[in-house]
């Protein structure tokens, strides 16, 4: 038994480098006005330490105002673990949420310390998490550089900046309008030739009519997958475009809706599925969807949330010990100026190196979080 004796909470924000210099900021969706969008990896730290004086590191999304979540943390979620075995977790928390589902800023707060959790157990084993969760079946992970939605002169250049820096995959935003989104998909494809995969996120922003459209126009591509064209609970609308059209379809936000991963697959609806250790439960969650879909014969992609190190540290360690996660990982962490780690995680070759130190396999930097943490 390991208790749980302190939970802390930070909140930081890591700037993104702009577009201007090579980075993405500000990085646009289609909600948002043109020059406007993230400029900020804006992340909550979580801190777990136990009785014999181990400390594990979480990351999660901050989903609501700083002050409410420390709130939730220091009033519901404190008093519901502290003393508890950092090794017996699930009983806990199912018991607390078998009545009801939590809400995503509930479940990202349990997500970062079930990630920290993990980082605690494979410290006290001497071992890295991947070897907890079976071994490696990989030591490199691939990587999507992703950006945002720009003009299509700025998304030529762009394009042509990934392929130089070594990557082999890239995603983008969409969903402007069918007619500017399929002109820009074209264009993309000229710009990447045949050696970048190409993923664009329409984020839900089509009807049926400008999805089948587009899904149609963009067939010669040969994109990787167009990720959530339509709103979410629309399985029987993916499973006709699926059928009607030779482009591959993902979903993100449906996942994260009970039980919808398993009716998109029983129905044939999906070629692949977009997760995030936020909503499902942290590493716990991820790898029981990744155990899934491995049964099913579905390959997984990790969503980023514009990451810091602790949690592409944690992504890493699943994706290198499942099957399932055979495709590359979106992620912004290289166009972000810092992090709170003493060392950034390594790239090479367009790929991520699994950290191979006990736990996560990183060391964070507490002066860097001090740095960067903001005022609630």
């Amino acid at each position: 038994m390991m208790k749980i004796t302190d939970i802390e909470i930070f909140h930081v924000k890591v700037p993104v480098k702009k577009i201007a210099d090579g980075g993405i900021a500000p990085y646009r969706g289609h909600d948002l006005p043109k020059g406007e969008g993230l400029c900020y990896a804006f992340r909550s730290i979580i801190k777990v330490t136990t009785e014999d004086g181990i400390i594990g590191w979480g990351e999660t999304s901050p989903v609501i105002s700083p002050k409410v979540q420390r709130t939730i943390l220091d009033t519901y979620i404190k008093p519901l673990l502290l003393g508890k075995d950092c090794y017996a977790l699930n009983k806990v928390i199912a018991d607390e949420t078998k009545l009801h589902e939590p809400p995503v800023y509930i479940r990202g707060l349990f997500c970062g310390i079930d990630i920290a959790c993990w980082d605690i157990r494979g410290k006290a084993a001497d071992v890295p998490v991947y070897k907890l969760l079976g071994g490696k079946i990989r030591d490199r992970v691939g990587i999507a550089y992703c950006f945002g939605l720009e003009d299509i002169d700025l998304t030529i250049e762009k394009t042509g900046q990934i392929r130089e820096d070594g990557y082999s995959c890239l995603k983008t935003t969409g969903g402007e309008n069918f007619h500017f989104d399929i002109e820009r998909a074209y264009q993309l494809r000229k710009a990447a030739g045949n050696e970048l995969d190409i993923r664009i996120d329409i984020n839900e922003a089509f009807d049926y009519r400008d999805a089948t459209t587009f899904l149609h126009a963009v067939e010669c591509l040969e994109l990787e997958y167009v990720e959530q064209p339509i709103r979410v609970n629309q399985i029987q609308a993916l499973k006709i475009f699926r059928q009607r059209s030779q482009t591959p379809i993902a979903i993100n936000e449906d996942c994260y809706i009970p039980h919808n991963l398993f009716e998109y697959v029983k129905e044939d609806a999906i070629d692949v599925a977009v997760v995030d250790l936020d909503p499902i439960g942290g590493i716990t969650g991820i790898v029981q969807y990744a155990d899934f879909s491995e049964e099913a014969g579905l390959p997984l992609v990790h969503h980023c949330g514009f990451d810091l190190g602790i949690k592409l540290a944690a992504i890493l360690q699943v994706a290198a010990a499942r099957i399932a996660f055979s495709r590359a990982i979106d992620s912004t962490y290289m166009t972000h100026e810092d992090d709170i780690l003493q060392e950034k995680i390594q790239i090479e070759n367009g790929k991520y190196i699994v950290p191979d130190k006990p736990g996560l396999g990183i060391d964070v930097d507490m002066e860097k979080i001090e740095y960067y943490t903001i005022d609630e």
